[in-house]
């Protein structure tokens, strides 16, 4: 038993990554009307089916494969757009954290537990959020969007988590919502849980536990169900 056990109570993981929209942050839809906001400045239009499988993929991807720009400029325009049309939205509909996830949050550092925030969003949306719903400060590390070369489903964004964490992969468990992130988390090695909705579940069959809600969910309980999953 290594010292960063006794410390997180000798479960059966030494860190957890957390991604955020869907997972921390109630974001979609916001994220949605300003993704489709975005398009129609371009001519396009953008359905939330056709939004749903893009769920977890870096913005500015998303923007440089969908959208007719010309330049790197033409990029950084679009994102600073995107982002002004996203903080309209949260001003005008308000932003809430996904219901119970604050109390599990909180439970895992009474423990010590190390907490790690790995989102795909930009880091200027990421601290506008977090910041909103009082949560910044729970995570001893953040990777955002911009800090990586690869974006989900790329391992990189889980794998520097867990490098600045000093945590080995296999001892992380990670939480998501999307299936670009369940095929990043496997992709490092690391256990994921995905929370899941009416939307996204059809989408998440990878993940290695799924469950409907954060509503009593501890990290002794959290053992008990990665502890099912066949070696």
């Amino acid at each position: 038993m290594n010292e960063q056990q006794v410390m997180t109570g000798d479960f059966c993981f030494e860190a957890v990554i957390f991604d955020m929209d869907g997972t921390v942050i109630d974001s979609i839809n916001a994220d949605f009307l300003a993704w489709q906001k975005l398009f129609g400045d371009y001519g396009k239009t953008l359905s939330f089916d056709n939004y749903i499988p893009l769920l977890g993929i870096r913005s500015f991807y998303v923007a440089s494969k969908f959208l007719p720009l010309k330049s790197e400029e033409d990029l950084n325009d679009a994102l600073a757009k995107k982002l002004v049309y996203f903080r309209e939205v949260v001003e005008e509909n308000g932003i809430n954290s996904i219901p119970y996830v604050d109390e599990f949050i909180k439970k895992l550092k009474e423990y010590r537990i190390p907490l790690a925030l790995a989102t795909s969003s930009r880091r200027a949306k990421m601290k506008m959020v977090m910041e909103k719903v009082g949560l910044l400060s729970f995570f001893d590390v953040i990777v955002a969007g911009e800090d990586v070369t690869n974006g989900k489903p790329a391992p990189e964004i889980f794998l520097k988590a867990a490098s600045m964490l000093n945590v080995v992969p296999q001892h992380c468990v990670v939480f998501e919502d999307a299936a670009n992130g369940v095929k990043a988390a496997k992709k490092a090695s690391m256990k994921c849980v995905a929370i899941a909705s009416e939307i996204t579940r059809g989408f998440l069959d990878e993940a290695d536990v799924i469950i409907d809600s954060f509503k009593n969910l501890e990290a002794e309980n959290l053992c008990s169900l990665l502890r099912k999953i066949p070696a």
